[in-house]
């Protein structure tokens, strides 16, 4: 995961971390009121007490809408408390300029069921994908691209990565689902799994981590 400069900060932004374990306090979380949310480096901190995340992997578009409820019921009767997901690049945006957020894509219902249920969400924005998706989450068109190297410091790659990048964040703060804003979200992430293919690209890779790091390009 990368690591965001503000994420020590309470929540006022998006905050990327690294997974923690976080307890929740049901009844605090069950009131609709926002949350300050940070880390201290051990855990992740709300409202001034480290907490212990129990989260599963419900990825939406592998299931339907009338079955979303019912998964994240079943989670928290399990005794989870969190319902974390992917977010799909190349489900969203099939074909360049042109965005899908319907039936089994439609991220923005999928986060407001986990509200409903009284869980946090943890929200994992790509853009690259580790979860046995087909070509780890890049649009086909991505690749057509004339001069991209994708998940390096490359013009081509970093502008539409911040393209769908931004446009996620952006609808997910005007739908008010931070959990600063009363909404499930508690922490996201930008890129992933990113240590084990950076050494190969050398400063170029250090630079992209820093892209994602401050959340736009240097």
């Amino acid at each position: 995961m990368m690591m965001m400069p503000f994420a020590t900060r309470t929540y006022s932004r998006l905050i990327v971390v690294e997974q923690v374990q976080m307890g929740l306090d049901w009844n605090l979380f069950l009131v609709a009121v926002s949350v300050n949310v940070s880390h201290d480096g051990r855990a992740i901190i709300i409202d001034g007490q480290r907490r212990i995340v129990i989260s599963s992997s419900i990825h939406y578009p592998r299931s339907t809408p009338q079955m979303w409820l019912d998964l994240i019921q079943k989670a928290k009767e399990g005794g989870l408390n969190t319902i974390e997901t992917y977010v799909f690049w190349n489900a969203h945006k099939p074909v360049r300029r042109q965005y899908d957020f319907s039936g089994n894509n439609d991220l923005i219902r999928f986060l407001k069921t986990i509200h409903e249920a009284g869980l946090y969400s943890i929200l994992r924005i790509g853009p690259y994908v580790f979860a046995e998706w087909n070509y780890g989450d890049f649009p086909v068109w991505l690749h057509n691209l004339p001069g991209i190297e994708m998940r390096t410091a490359n013009n081509v790659f970093m502008n539409e990565m911040q393209n769908f990048t931004t446009l996620i964040i952006n609808k997910i703060t005007e739908e008010k689902l931070l959990a600063s804003q009363v909404g499930p979200i508690i922490t996201a992430q930008i890129e992933n799994e990113y240590g084990n293919v950076m050494d190969p690209y050398r400063d170029a890779g250090k630079v992209y981590r820093l892209v994602c790091f401050n959340g736009r390009i240097l």
